[in-house]
């Protein structure tokens, strides 16, 4: 990756202002003409495709300037890892060749028709702005609601161009497809040319030749040329990703919407003819009377099951047969499914389910009330586990703001729970018992008339659909276990021919069919696709109300049209296709039996394409994913998945309103997690709208989160760092819903969780509002409860700053608990006391509450809290001024911490050694001091504690230099600059280098001179990648003094001129003025080339025309960078500072000027003049 030059972004194609509306691109037809392919291919034809993001707010129409400067700051700060920007760009499947982070965008490139397929995809689904979001934003951004919920990140493409780009890729990966915009010229006759028709699918592909292509048609297979001009390339990488992938015919029954201008109906339709079929299936009525549709009437479809309203009956039923009486569409939040498939489809969950419990556990384990605290002389440093100073790390997380969804009327949400597991295939049936009935009969075998003695055969033999028959039909083919009690499948299969030979000559008719039903289905199973046709139609021609058995007629219909498609039996499709269409789609919550039924979904899927028909689409695309989730093919369901959120998208937008039954974000997070694609993951969760959600899915989204965040940082796993910010807002969903119920455990530890998320990132006031709601329902839990949550209350209110309140707290919790036998909780509150009090000045109450802490846990042998109230005693003493005394208290908290290896008690050792440095500091032990500053130091490296690391190097720094021992000094800055970029801190990093370049000039060698100089370059690059112009053109300056000082005056001049450019670009005048008058004042004090501070002196003078006095001191430098023997060029320079100085009160400078003037005119006998002339002047 290169950081590119602003004239190869303005080569690129105008970048379109637009936002993505996720169709426009792929639909223009001007991107797909001649000229768009010959670019796509030619060399004139630029790869690259821009990718412009801004920053915007929801509550103003106004750009943001300070907004989109933050992130540009932010860009260039993450920019210098660049590896972190090339992975989030190739988990968006793109390549990312530069960023341009002045310009507001990336530069990407694509190589293949599957990357810039996925890309699209993203981009339309709205993930490439989240994911930048995720990325840009730092961690205060996440913790501020207001501004969380105003500002949004927004990207734009140039659209043609990325459309004639994915066309130039089809073409060099060969062929594409295409759909015919007119009916074809040719006749059969002309053998070259294809014959086809409008709205044909045609596979074609460039030869070379002039104006045509060679095209494939895919309802016949036919060969031939078509023309250019006459064919439209597919709208949506989707349908070529999809007919590559799938291929096969594209033929079909050609439909007419007729009376029915709604894609999907419901209600009930009148007979406009008679209609009496010799058929069983077809439903038979007259004209007039009223058919009600069962299911869905789809106007794409020629046939839909209806039920007559008088008889009851059920049957096909002919769209041309009937004309609507009562119908009306699907509710917007249905628009392609039904309720009961909106709520399975809610609930689906291929995670692996965690206790919540255990989450919070993992979440939240605070020792708040049995551990005592010590006392913090910054609250907002508070870290009381071993986790280190919050780090910088780029956010790669994402925080759920109001999608499209959010204004959508949610729901009623069934309670029972849904899965696709096979373990769940019985969930909505009677429960079998552990040992299912076996209705294998071992005598049946050796007996010829079995169907007389086999209680199979008359259990076959009911007429109407049993709860018992559903395993006979579903996907897992668990009859076999269930009814057969797992025998060999060929056992089986000769078993199942006799039932049907029987079923035969006891005129058994719906044991027949159900057999020949098992039999095809076995057949197939072992891929014998003609002995399973003709089992499957042989049990169709048996005479029974087919739907008195919905389950079988649907399986038998689905199963037998897949096997015509797998055997390519086009003269049989057209009767059957249709049937069988209108079963799998107009009946809601269909039950597959075979994976073969994908087979049946191809053609309707191609149907919709080729009709343009989006609820055709969505509802078939719905039913591929239902069949993928159902056999766990998860990441064949992506795809549909994702075009399902996309339909959804796309429909909202014609209708101008949210409209839709799911956001497919909740799922797709999951399948996005199961494919390790953490980007997505977090962006699709943040997205999600959060419908029909309960507490386990929320729990699960914080879980989910947790795991991606760990992908994209794994120091979090090792306690190195802090949890993510973004986490609150997922706590924050779960309460919300917590709130709602009666769990009120569940309810108090997500808000301990939430303070205690605040509290690690310094947000106190944010963190109070969440203890204080903690403490109200853990009283009404029980007493104990209600305590751990005041403690932690009564904590935050000293940290800020608040010890009035936090004393007012306390108190009535030491009252309670002086009636109970609770000795170490009393002390947990008596040593919170005296910090309250300590804070109030009240030192004698302090101690004495101090006093009573370190007794109680004397008498309960906790060592860790009696070293930690000696530490506070010590603390105590220290802030009295007597160090003698905190030092008595200070060892022996030392020599218990000493014992305390395996507790987390890093962080409080630290600090104690810290406090014996300053008592032995302040008594003059500057030998003591430094060791207990250096143990401290080793004991946070033993911990890789960061934060307790950069505390005492900075400490030790300071001591050393106030020893004037430098070199020790230098040692220290140098690790506090490790540290910081460990924590990817580049503020405190840019500190600690500014530091080091001083120390190392400070030693005024010419070796320290050079390091100085490395580390101002690379305080210099912080500088600009922060954006702090001020900071940066002073970083220039120094950068100069420092070449002036090693003699590479041409160096020092090139830095000079970079600071003065910085500088006049932040529109300061003052400031400009001085940095111009410092750059000349670096060669106008130095002992060579003072003429080159002349240009500086110049401008500067320019900049403070109105300021006499400083002007005129810069006349004099000036005048003083002349040589001596230039005296013309000297004079005028002094004669303005004369002049500017005569008017005004600085007498004595004028004085000086008017000296100095006579004294260079004595010399020049140029301005001699007789003694008379000179007294008169």
């Amino acid at each position: 990756m290169a950081t590119g030059s602003d004239e190869e972004v303005e080569t690129e194609a105008e970048v379109e202002t637009d936002g993505i509306t996720g169709e426009s691109y792929w639909r223009k037809r001007e991107a797909f003409n001649g000229s768009s392919v010959s670019l796509a291919v030619g060399e004139r034809f630029s790869s690259d495709v821009i990718l412009v993001f801004s920053g915007k707010r929801r509550s103003s129409i106004e750009p943001d300037t300070h907004l989109q400067e933050a992130l540009r700051t932010r860009l260039r700060v993450v920019e210098s890892n660049s590896q972190d920007v090339i992975q989030l760009f190739k988990d968006l499947s793109a390549r990312l060749v530069s960023v341009h982070a002045e310009k507001d965008c990336f530069v990407i490139t694509f190589k293949t028709v599957e990357e810039i397929w996925k890309f699209s995809t993203y981009l339309a689904l709205g993930y490439v702005a989240r994911c930048l979001e995720n990325f840009l934003c730092d961690q205060s951004f996440w913790l501020d609601p207001v501004l969380l919920s105003d500002v949004e990140i927004c990207v734009t493409v140039d659209e043609e161009h990325l459309a004639t780009l994915y066309l130039g890729l089809l073409l060099q990966e060969g062929s594409f497809f295409a759909k015919a915009l007119l009916n074809s010229e040719g006749t059969q006759e002309e053998e070259e040319e294809l014959v086809y028709r409008k709205n044909d699918l045609v596979m074609v592909k460039d030869i070379g030749q002039q104006g045509v292509w060679e095209g494939t048609l895919l309802s016949t297979g036919h060969h031939g040329l078509v023309p250019v001009h006459a064919m439209q390339p597919l709208p949506y990488p989707f349908y070529q990703w999809f007919l590559r992938k799938y291929p096969g015919n594209a033929g079909g029954a050609i439909s007419t919407k007729g009376l029915f201008n709604q894609p999907m109906v419901t209600g009930t339709c009148v007979a406009v003819v008679d209609h009496f079929p010799m058929v069983k299936d077809e439903l038979h009525f007259s004209q007039g009377d009223l058919i009600e549709v069962e299911g869905f009437l789809i106007s794409s479809l020629n046939i839909f099951i209806g039920r007559h309203h008088s008889s009851g009956h059920r049957g096909f039923v002919h769209k041309a047969h009937v004309k609507p009486e009562s119908v009306k569409p699907l509710s917007r939040q249905l628009v392609f499914l039904s309720e009961e498939e909106r709520v399975a489809l809610s609930q689906f969950n291929p995670c692996h389910d965690q206790n919540h419990r255990d989450l919070l556990d993992k979440l939240f384990s605070t020792d708040i009330s049995t551990v005592y605290r010590l006392e913090q002389k910054n609250p907002v440093d508070d870290r009381k586990s071993t986790i280190s100073e919050k780090s910088e790390t780029p956010p790669y997380h994402s925080s759920p703001r109001p999608s499209f969804y959010s204004s959508q009327t949610h729901l009623g949400r069934e309670q029972e729970a849904f899965s696709f597991s096979l373990d769940d295939t019985f969930r909505e049936m009677d429960e079998f018992e552990e040992d299912p009935p076996n209705y294998m009969d071992d005598s049946v075998w050796e007996t010829e008339d079995a169907e007389f003695v086999d209680p199979l055969l008359t259990l076959l033999n009911l007429k109407n659909f049993q709860d018992t028959f559903q395993s006979l039909y579903d996907l897992s083919y668990s009859f076999l276990d269930t009814v057969f009690g797992g025998l060999p499948e060929d056992e089986v299969l000769l078993h199942l021919e006799s039932l049907r030979e029987g079923a035969k000559k006891g005129r058994m008719l719906w044991a027949h069919r159900r057999a020949c039903f098992l039999l095809g289905r076995l057949c197939a199973k072992k891929l014998k696709y003609s002995q399973a046709r003709v089992y499957f139609e042989e049990a169709l021609k048996v005479t029974v109300e087919g739907f008195d058995d919905t389950p079988l007629l649907i399986a038998l219909y689905t199963n037998l049209t897949a096997v015509y498609l797998k055997q390519k039996m086009a003269d049989k499709l057209p009767y059957i296709l249709e049937k069988a269409s209108a079963l799998i789609l107009c009946l809601p919550c269909h039950e597959f039996c075979s994976l073969d039924e994908f087979e049946l979904l191809k053609p309707i899927l191609r149907k919709s394409v080729v009709d343009n028909d989006k609820h055709l689409e969505a509802r078939t695309c719905y039913l591929i994913l239902c069949l993928f989730l159902q056999l766990r093919k998860f990441e064949e369901a992506l795809p549909f998945v994702e075009r399902l959120q996309f339909l959804t998208i796309t429909l909202s937008a014609e209708e101008e309103r949210p409209i839709g039954p799911i956001d497919f974000n909740w799922m797709l997070c999951r399948l996005y997690n199961k494919k390790y694609l953490p980007f997505l993951a977090l962006a699709s969760l943040s997205l999600d709208s959060g419908q029909d959600h309960s507490l386990e899915d929320a729990f699960q989204k914080i879980d989910l989160f947790i795991k991606n965040s760990f992908r994209l940082n794994p120091r979090w796993r090792d306690g190195t760092t802090l949890l993510p910010a973004q986490v609150v807002v997922y706590l924050q969903q779960a309460l919300s819903i917590a709130n709602q119920g009666e769990d009120l455990k569940t309810q108090r530890d997500l808000c301990l969780c939430l303070a205690s998320v605040y509290q690690q990132y310094g947000s106190l006031e944010k963190a109070v509002p969440f203890a204080r709601q903690a403490v109200q329902t853990g009283r009404n839990i029980n007493e104990e409860e209600g305590f751990e949550a005041s403690v932690l209350l009564a904590w935050l209110l000293v940290l800020t700053g608040d010890p009035e309140a936090a004393q007012s707290t306390l108190q009535p919790l030491l009252k309670s608990l002086n009636e109970t036998d609770s000795p170490t909780q009393r002390g947990v509150v008596h040593n919170l006391l005296a910090l309250c009090l300590r804070k109030q000045d009240s030192i004698t109450e302090a101690a004495k509450n101090f006093h009573c802490a370190l007794k109680i846990s004397q008498e309960n042998g906790n060592k860790h809290n009696e070293a930690l109230a000696l530490a506070n005693l010590g603390c105590l003493g220290l802030s009295i001024g007597a160090p003698i005394l905190a030092k008595c208290f200070l060892v022996r908290s030392l020599d218990i911490f000493q014992g305390l290896s395996e507790s987390p008690s890093d962080e409080e050792h630290v600090q104690a050694l810290l406090w014996l440095g300053r008592s032995y500091k302040d008594r003059g032990g500057s030998q003591e001091v430094r060791l207990c500053y250096e143990m401290g130091l080793l004991i946070a490296i033993g911990a890789k504690n960061l934060h307790s690391q950069m505390v005492v190097a900075k400490v030790l720094s300071r001591l050393y230099a106030d020893l004037l021992l430098y070199g020790q000094c230098i040692i220290y800055y140098e690790h506090c600059v490790g540290l910081s970029r460990e924590m990817k801190d580049k503020r405190l990093e840019g500190e600690y280098l500014e530091i080091l370049s001083n120390l190392y000039l400070s030693l005024n060698t010419e070796k320290s001179s050079r390091k100085s100089l490395d580390y101002t370059k690379q305080s210099l690059r912080i500088s600009i990648d922060l954006g702090k112009r001020q900071e940066e053109s002073e970083t220039w300056l120094q950068v100069g003094r420092i070449y002036y000082l090693i003699h590479e005056d041409e160096l020092a001049d090139m830095y000079l001129q970079a600071a003065v450019k910085t500088a006049l670009r932040m529109n300061d005048p003052r400031f400009a003025m001085s940095i111009y008058e410092e750059a000349g004042d670096v060669f106008f004090k130095g002992h060579r080339n003072r003429l080159a501070a002349l240009p500086f002196f110049r401008v500067c003078h320019l900049y403070i025309s109105n300021e006499q006095f400083k002007g005129s001191v810069t006349f004099m430098q000036i005048s003083c960078c002349w040589p001596r023997h230039q005296y013309a060029e000297y004079l005028p320079h002094i004669v303005l500072a004369c002049a500017s100085w005569q008017n005004t009160e600085k007498n004595s400078l004028y004085e000086i000027s008017y000296i100095s003037l006579i004294c260079r005119l004595d010399t020049d006998s140029r301005y001699r003049s007789p003694p008379q002339t000179r007294s008169a002047d």
